[in-house]
């Protein structure tokens, strides 16, 4: 076998030229472009995929409910008191009723406070009418009424 010259290399390596050139502005706009994914939607597609790999029953006694509610056993009087007090007493929900408590009683101490004495309502609205409030001297007097009862 005989094996004259080399192959042209001017004309093979000229497309790999061509083809190196545009891989380089290739590359070049690739790396212009970017997708930028915001935390929201990371954490949404992570949410996702933690809820379809998550077993059917995270919790044993959820599939024992299920099984109270199918029977029956809720519709008793007795076992809805319970789960009521329960709920009442657990501790995410005991402060809310004690301050519940707290404002019950408040509007009862404020239901015996007397009313408003009409006749001295309707006493300043004669004074406001009649401009009494506008003298200078009885300004003065009601500014030092307001800083005795502060001091």
């Amino acid at each position: 076998m005989r094996i004259e010259g080399l192959p042209n290399l001017q004309k093979v390596s000229q497309p790999s030229q061509r083809t190196d050139s545009t891989r380089q502005r290739r590359s070049a706009s690739e790396t212009s472009d970017s997708v930028e994914i915001s935390t929201t939607a990371k954490q949404a597609a992570d949410l996702s995929e933690a809820a379809r790999t998550a077993p059917d029953t995270l919790n044993p006694r959820i599939e024992e409910v299920r099984q109270r509610v199918a029977s029956g056993f809720y519709e008793s009087d007795d076992v809805r008191r319970e789960i009521a007090g329960a709920i009442l007493n657990s501790d995410s929900v005991r402060p809310v009723v004690d301050e519940i408590g707290v404002v019950r009683q408040a509007k009862q101490q404020l239901d015996s406070v007397p009313d408003t004495r009409p006749e001295r309502v309707n006493q300043a609205r004669e004074r406001v009418a009649s401009g009494f409030y506008d003298q200078p001297e009885v300004r003065e007097a009601a500014v030092d009424g307001f800083i005795n009862e502060l001091a």
